[in-house]
């Protein structure tokens, strides 16, 4: 028993403080504030997403003939928009990039 609490205790650290207050303040934050709280997980995946698409070999490269990333960053946007598929544009990025490299045109 005491194994068992000694090896939850800190996942019960780790994850009280963040779901708590969810409970508290959530009838307290006004409109305006949730409304705003919303655009917070789009602008983490575009804080994690950024670099890996205009840093191409550790150079930032904007240019999407030079960077293979950006340049299947646009064509899957352009695919998702089109498709409006979720799975079929990470299938979609994944082949665009894999054959990318297998015909050598941008290692």
């Amino acid at each position: 028993m005491i194994a068992y609490i000694e090896s939850h205790t800190p996942l019960l650290l780790s994850v009280l403080p963040r779901i708590i207050p969810f409970y508290v303040l959530r009838p307290t934050l006004p409109g305006w504030l949730r409304d705003w709280l919303n655009f917070v997980p789009a602008a983490v995946m575009a804080a994690l997403v950024f670099p890996d698409v205009f840093f191409y070999q550790g150079n930032f490269s904007p240019n999407p003939l030079e960077n293979l990333f950006l340049m299947a960053a646009i064509c899957t946007l352009l695919f998702s928009v089109i498709t409006k598929n979720f799975f079929g544009t990470i299938v979609f990025a994944m082949a665009f990039v894999a054959g990318m490299r297998y015909l050598g045109w941008m290692v």
